[in-house]
């Protein structure tokens, strides 16, 4: 049924005048007729893609004692490397990046005589992480584990799982029991599906019933967001030239908000856009969680939830399960401002607070108010015990995944090697300095060194992007002797404002791998400075 309002006429017969006073009278019962600065920022997208120089070894530092150099360039994504026992290298491509959905998604295999073959293809993108384990690749690809025989063959070994949101299954590792643990990431920034998931990450415009899934039955405080149904608004198409007709659909709106057919839409946290029940049901494919399984794919169960988004997830030579956690950014209905990245130890059945704690701390903290936008209250009416941060890093620094170091020949034995990705500035707020390199830690002093950096930046606001050295860090893997260290760098992904906002521009075919190797030292392994595409225009001499 359709709401007529008292005394309005068609469009074509409203005298402009007498519409504009009635626009207003409607939106005063929303917010007023004022106009008000966009809470975003906004701006006019480049045209033209960047142009980026090729890696050079000169432009990478690293430590006096140690020797860095390209491995392999003109990478596409890459996000992974492992190894068998054969002495062949793995090397994954996500096939997808944030502004980049459709890159191949695929497996490449070097020789020891560096060789480079296709090893399998066809994965849903993003390919995040890759395993060999028992004579078999395992991949962590968007919503599955598959895992690839020695011919290439694909079997998807887990699949449904919940990610095709902002954030995805993620990093796996085998554990003392045999089983393989991995990370699962959740769909939005804080727990509520909102405007920032249909621009820059485009998912709500696909798949509107997707959203957080908590991993136990959850009550909801009253806490809601009323939000504009972008989806429903551009379904009208022609129709928004029509003022009457669009007044009808305001008022409409204010009081029947209907997901499928409103102007606005009502919506709590672990529920559909629109939906806003008060008590959700848990489910063992859930989001911001750590899963195990066994190696045939049976067995899936939630170790930890209440995890964000945890990319890297390792077992240490301690016999401690690691995760890095990236923090929330300030954007969407529920902004919040100065959270830290996080290292956790993870302990089975732990909550490590997602959505209403930050680094352990709760968001309603003052110092979690954002610039644009209210003070943060809790969503969740009852709060597990909630776990502490083993270190934090800055904001947005980009935690990704790390390893550790086994060997006194290479050095630091038993220390952390974390990869940081750095921000995705202006979407994930502020610019942030830190991150784009890679970290030695002490596990013991929890003292933080840089051990890969960029001894080369480009121009102000293109940094990590116009520059020949490390650009986005996302993963440090030891060779099985435990003397070379590969750095994945997925490559170049800058982020511009836009006429809607921010939007992520990447640049395929800038992701490279680094080597790193103590001075002297004997490299095992494929030769370095390969490429697995002709080599691009501007880098010929």
């Amino acid at each position: 049924m359709t709401i007529e309002p008292k005394g309005l006429q068609p469009a074509s017969k409203t005298p402009f005048w007498g519409s504009i006073v009635w626009l207003c009278s409607i939106a005063a019962l929303l917010t007023s007729c004022t106009l008000h600065k966009p809470t975003v920022p906004v701006g006019i997208f480049p045209k033209e893609m960047l142009k980026v120089p090729g890696p050079d070894a000169a432009a990478a530092g690293v430590p006096p004692g140690y020797r860095v150099e390209v491995f392999m360039k003109d990478l596409v994504w890459p996000t992974s490397v492992d190894f068998d026992p054969a002495g062949n290298l793995y090397i994954a491509e996500a096939g997808y990046a944030y502004g980049d959905p459709f890159a191949p998604a695929q497996i490449l295999r070097i020789t020891p005589a560096g060789q480079i073959t296709r090893f399998a293809e066809g994965f849903q993108g993003p390919v995040t992480d890759i395993l060999w384990h028992q004579g078999k690749l395992y991949v962590s690809h968007k919503g599955k584990i598959s895992a690839v025989g020695a011919n290439g063959s694909i079997q998807d070994l887990v699949t449904g799982l919940p990610s095709f949101g902002d954030h995805f299954n993620n990093q796996m590792t085998v554990g003392p029991d045999g089983k393989i643990y991995f990370g699962q990431g959740v769909a939005t920034n804080a727990g509520v599906v909102d405007l920032s998931n249909i621009y820059p990450f485009v998912w709500l415009l696909l798949w509107p019933d997707v959203h957080d899934v908590p991993a136990r039955d959850i009550r909801l405080r009253g806490t809601s967001f009323v939000t504009p149904q972008a989806n429903n608004v551009l379904a009208r198409q022609g129709k928004l030239v029509n003022l009457g007709s669009n007044l009808t659909y305001a008022v409409t709106s204010v009081f029947n908000r209907n997901k499928n057919k409103s102007l606005l839409v009502k919506t709590r946290a672990f529920q559909p856009f629109g939906e806003h029940k008060r008590e959700v049901k848990g489910e063992t494919k859930a989001s911001g969680t750590i899963l195990r399984v066994n190696p045939d794919g049976s067995g899936l169960e939630v170790y930890a939830w209440g995890l964000r988004n945890p990319f890297g997830v390792m077992w240490g030579p301690d016999r401690q399960l690691y995760a890095a956690d990236n923090g929330y950014d300030e954007r969407g209905s529920r902004p919040i401002a100065n959270a830290k990245d996080n290292i956790w130890q993870i302990k089975q059945g732990g909550w490590y607070g997602f959505p209403d704690y930050s680094s352990g701390i709760p968001i309603t903290d003052r110092q979690f108010i954002p610039k644009r936008g209210k003070r943060p209250r809790f969503l969740m009416a009852d709060h597990p015990p909630v776990e502490q941060p083993w270190l934090t890093r800055p904001e947005n620094a980009g935690v990704t995944k790390f390893d550790f170091s086994t060997s006194d020949r290479f050095g630091y034995k038993g220390h952390m090697f974390l990869t940081e990705v750095g921000a995705s500035t202006p979407i994930t707020g502020d610019p942030n300095p830190t991150g784009y390199s890679v970290l030695r830690i002490d596990p013991v002093t929890k003292e933080t060194q840089p051990f890969l950096t960029n001894r080369s930046l480009g121009p102000k606001g293109l940094e990590h992007a116009v520059t020949a050295g490390p650009r986005r860090p996302v993963e440090a893997r030891f060779s099985p002797n435990g003397e070379v260290l590969y750095i994945v760098d997925i490559g170049v992904i800058q982020s511009y404002e836009a006429g809607a906002g921010p939007f992520p521009m990447p640049v395929p075919g800038s992701g490279v791998i680094w080597r790193i190797t103590k001075e002297g030292a004997t490299v095992t392994g494929p030769p370095a400075n390969l490429s697995a595409m002709p080599p691009r225009a501007f880098d010929r001499k």
